[in-house]
């Protein structure tokens, strides 16, 4: 992944200006696809311990359908849920994290 970011600004330091708005397009669509793979995929993250895992995020959609309540509830809940909300319209729950808040919420 480093020789990727270096070859990246390699060539952003000898591009021309009208080369500009056409790689601000490109990495746009990388992050369109990037936020794709997230939202309906794993992606993998290092542990402390420096073993790699998979974490899988849930939309509020599939939050509501798995625990049972209404998108509403999770929207007006939300900041005492763990979650990630990369941009205004999308709102992320990591599995694991998810999975332990709601189990902490009934075995009290």
């Amino acid at each position: 992944m480093n020789e990727f970011i270096q070859g990246l600004e390699q060539v952003i330091s000898r591009g021309s200006a009208n080369v500009y708005p056409v790689l601000l397009g490109e990495l746009e669509l990388l992050k369109g696809l990037v936020w794709v793979k997230i939202m309906t995929g794993q992606t993998t993250h290092a542990t402390p311990n420096g073993i790699i895992e998979n974490e899988r995020y849930l939309t509020v959609k599939e939050v509501a359908a798995r625990f049972n309540v209404t998108v509403r509830w999770v929207y007006r809940h939300k900041k005492q849920m763990p979650h990630s909300q990369p941009s205004r319209k999308i709102l992320l729950f990591p599995e694991r994290a998810i999975v332990k808040w709601f189990a902490s919420r009934i075995s009290v």
